[in-house]
């Protein structure tokens, strides 16, 4: 099975072109490198969270946001201090067609928060859409979050607007090519793939793309490519028939140990007590999009 979660797609259930993530412990995992075509705006309420958006990092702390374009590369790692692990937050995303459709020229400009003052301004938004959300119990009160949306885009295009052409153009084909990377690897994650194999199929000098794939992804090729196959056992072990040998080896470990280490790394149980509370209806989904 190919897994599309580098490239996502949002579907929106609610009267408003809107999708709001709200984050808490449970669901604080660093989020693999992948990419849609929303907009995506995110806000940190407490803790530190190192985003790594098209090949640049930025290390978001309280009350600080995180922006990522249409098309962009992203991904993000949880810094903990100490034990404590939580690091609530919101993201929200806004639909492509929606934002196209109110600014016309949208798919040829990106955003970039010039300053602190513009960002908190955007924030403040923010921490009012994540109140509306906890509450939310009717259509007015998406309509209300819609009007807020509106207003950060206001505010984008006010302070924030540039042209994609005005871009390096090294920029984008970088971000190209990290793209194929990443289809590669999630359309054969149960292979066993090797670093150096893939620098040299997509032309890297073996030192180059160690780096190359660290700053898009905030992970070495081999803790991204375990994060993958982790993922789709974790959607096995929520299906019946298969024995944990059995998702071990489709999922592109070597053995069943490996799987067993890996997956209570990530966990923090065994692949049998996951399985085993989620069929017991006591466990709560894990595989979230990640903390943002």
């Amino acid at each position: 099975m190919k897994d599309e979660a580098f490239r996502e797609t949002h579907q929106y259930k609610n009267p408003a072109p809107v999708l709001i993530r709200q984050h808490t412990k449970e669901t604080t995992f660093a989020a693999k490198a992948h990419w849609h075509d929303d907009l995506e705006i995110s806000l940190l309420f407490k803790g530190l969270v190192r985003c790594y958006v098209g090949g640049k990092v930025k290390d978001v702390t309280d009350g600080r946001t995180c922006l990522v374009n249409s098309g962009e590369v992203h991904s993000t790692v949880p810094m903990f201090n100490g034990i404590d692990k939580s690091a609530p937050g919101i993201t929200l995303m806004v639909q492509h067609d929606f934002v196209a459709s109110i600014i016309p020229n949208y798919d040829k400009i990106m955003f970039a928060i010039p300053n602190v003052t513009v960002e908190k301004e955007i924030a403040a938004y923010l921490f009012k859409i994540a109140d509306l959300h906890e509450n939310q119990k009717d259509v007015k009160t998406s309509i209300e979050i819609l009007g807020l949306v509106c207003k950060i885009l206001c505010i984008l295009l006010d302070t924030s607007t540039i042209e994609r052409s005005s871009v390096d153009v090294n920029y984008w084909k970088d971000s190209e090519r990290q793209k194929i990377i990443l289809d590669y690897i999630h359309s054969n994650y149960n292979q066993p793939l090797k670093q150096g194999e893939l620098a040299d199929k997509f032309h890297f000098s073996k030192e180059y793309f160690c780096r190359f794939f660290k700053q898009y992804t905030g992970q070495t090729f081999k803790e991204y490519l375990t994060g993958c196959r982790l993922v789709h056992a974790e959607q096995m072990l929520r299906e019946r028939g298969s024995s944990i040998l059995e998702i071990a080896q489709c999922s592109g470990f070597t053995d069943e140990q490996a799987f067993i280490r890996a997956f209570k790394n990530q966990y923090k149980e065994t692949p049998g007590k996951y399985r085993k509370n989620v069929w017991g209806g006591e466990q709560k989904r894990c595989c979230d999009d990640g903390v943002f």
